[in-house]
């Protein structure tokens, strides 16, 4: 099983996929710095793409650790422990998600702007919104950082990516305003569906103690006060800088989350993986934070300082082991989901029923998998959207579940079932009921066009 539900499975068929359906490089959902990246691993199987998920989670570590030394801070190491012990990002590191990348260009691009590679990392901001959509608040943050160091020449250096990506959007899509008229989330938003709903603005905070630990959490919180501080004492100050646009890129990445769950925009479903993407900025900010505490205790208390913050720093150690064995260990090794082995029972039905010449409409991407099916030949395939049944025919085969089919699908079961068009073929009913998206109780049906 993979971390990540059936987007795992999308963003690996659509890497593995790309090198022979080249528009799939430019399909903005699976983003196209991630797809190109990941392709090559995606060719030797899903094992391959947590490898490279775990190449960046040890690199990213590794760059966290680098700004640390670089800022001067005492107990740098400790950003790399808690980086590659960070329970969101531990965990998501098994699956074919977009987010452990994102994670290691964010700290990358960061640590080129602290190591005033302004240039470099200018352009590498500006191909982040193209590893995950959040990309663009980073870019803002760069862009702002960029202004206060005078860097005003470099400013043109973030705009490369979408100049690249947007030309070529233009020339093989044909789509002039590709960066905006491409992105699934604007164009989700302007639809007015809402699958998930909305959610409490507390949320992400509730999440905070296994997504970050608690121990970071709580050094998250005092290094927002001492960064106030340090910048009311020294408002000029190059290390100042450098903390800021590390604070800024997490605060803003954070409360953005916090308002689109919130206000239910842009297809959130409140998931606490997004907070892989920053969990290398957490890191840095909690040795910020020990760097400060470790200044107060010499200041007030200089007899007990070693020994207070040696027991501290042995504390928030064991602590970060413990977090993600506490609340991830019970369920590794990974199966696959409930659901997953539902469509493995419908597989076999499916593999001695001689449908592979027809045309399948479904949209629950691990059945490609289990199927053999390309999902992006569409003679063999179509995604199941209502608008899709407009471009059937008789004998095309339709698999609808209670996952996708009343939500992203946009068809319920019942529009289905009174449509004589279509016939009800086998049900798969899972002998022990459980809860799929929006509650409801999972199923699947297959449908023939006998018209």
């Amino acid at each position: 099983g993979l971390e990540g539900g059936m987007d795992s499975y999308n963003h690996y068929l659509i890497a593995k996929n790309s090198w022979s359906n080249p528009s799939l490089l430019l399909d903005q959902w699976g983003k196209p710095v991630y797809t190109i990246l990941a392709s090559p691993f995606a060719h030797l199987g899903l094992s391959a793409m947590v490898i490279f998920n775990i190449l960046c989670l040890i690199t990213a570590s590794f760059l966290a650790y680098k700004i640390a030394k670089k800022n001067n801070f005492n107990f740098a190491y400790l950003a790399f422990i808690l980086t590659l012990l960070s329970p969101v990002f531990l965990d998501n590191t098994i699956s074919s998600l977009t987010e452990p990348l994102c994670a290691l260009l964010v700290i990358l691009t960061l640590y080129l702007l602290i190591s005033e590679n302004y240039r470099l990392g200018a352009v590498l901001a500006g191909f982040l919104p193209y590893a995950r959509s959040e990309g663009f608040i980073i870019l803002f943050v760069v862009g702002l950082f960029i202004l206060l160091k005078k860097e005003y020449r470099v400013l043109l250096y973030l705009f490369i990516g979408s100049l690249i990506f947007n030309t070529l959007g233009w020339i093989i899509e044909g789509e002039p305003f590709w960066v905006i008229t491409e992105n699934p989330y604007i164009n989700f938003e302007l639809s007015g569906r809402n699958v998930c709903g909305s959610g409490g603005i507390g949320h992400y905070f509730r999440s905070g103690h296994y997504t970050f630990g608690l121990g970071v959490c709580l050094l998250l919180g005092l290094a927002s006060i001492f960064f106030l501080n340090d910048v009311f004492k020294n408002p000029t100050s190059d290390k100042n800088h450098s903390t800021a646009v590390i604070l800024f890129s997490f605060g803003l990445f954070f409360a953005s989350h916090v308002a689109i769950w919130w206000l239910g925009m842009m297809g959130s479903c409140g998931y606490i993986r997004v907070m892989t993407v920053i969990s290398p900025l957490a890191a840095v900010l909690a040795v910020y934070a020990l760097n400060n505490v470790q200044g107060l205790l010499e200041k007030f208390f200089p007899k007990y300082s070693t020994k207070v913050l040696s027991i501290a720093i042995v504390l928030l150690i064991i602590h970060v082991f413990y977090v993600p064995f506490r609340y991830y260990s019970y369920k590794y090794p990974l199966d696959i989901s409930q659901e997953q082995k539902e469509y493995v029972t419908l597989g076999k039905w499916y593999s001695s029923q001689g449908f592979e010449e027809r045309t399948k409409l479904y949209l629950y991407p691990y059945f490609s998998m289990i199927a053999d099916i390309d999902p992006y030949n569409q003679e063999e395939h179509l995604d199941l959207w209502a608008s899709s049944l407009q471009f059937t025919k008789k004998g095309d085969i339709l698999i609808w579940d209670s996952h996708f089919g009343p939500n992203e699908s946009g068809l319920p079961l019942v529009q289905l079932e009174n449509n004589t068009d279509w016939k009800k073929i086998k049900s798969i009913i899972p002998d022990k009921s459980f809860i799929t998206l929006n509650n409801a109780l999972f199923e699947i049906h297959v449908f023939e066009k006998i018209k």
